[in-house]
């Protein structure tokens, strides 16, 4: 019985050292960006949706790197009860190889997305377009 009290204490304090460590982590990370002022610019509208960047939140990374936030509101389908859906994107973008990944959507971290080409998504090539032009003049 003693032995199973001292197992149950020691789980238990490795689960909240494990919660603790992870809360602090998540408190220094960098996807973030959504807190304070947002300058949001409507960069395209189509048949899929409206895309918009927020040109305060260009960051510059390393290797011609940049991290930006974006907004994407996919338009409703034809179905009566779809209003639509707005999600927030941090992006890390490669600006030589025109090249992207989701790092954070709605605020929830994509520890494990690959790095990928637009596959000729004209809302996905104009945030890459802008904020790379954007990185370029600052």
């Amino acid at each position: 019985m003693q032995n199973q009290i001292y197992k149950m204490r020691i789980i238990s304090n490795l689960f909240y050292f494990s919660l603790s460590l992870l809360l602090f982590i998540l408190n220094f990370a960098s996807y973030s960006y959504a807190i304070g002022n947002v300058d949001w610019v409507l960069l395209k509208e189509n048949d899929d949706g409206k895309e918009w960047l927020d040109k305060g939140s260009i960051k510059s990374l390393s290797n011609g790197e940049i991290s930006v936030l974006t907004k994407f509101f996919k338009n409703p389908t034809n179905s009566d009860d779809d209003d639509g859906e707005l999600s927030l994107y941090v992006m890390r973008i490669n600006c030589n190889e025109k090249k992207f990944k989701d790092t954070s959507i709605n605020g929830i971290p994509q520890f494990n997305s690959k790095w990928q080409t637009s596959n000729n998504d004209e809302l996905i090539d104009v945030v890459i377009e802008n904020s790379c032009s954007e990185f370029i003049n600052e």
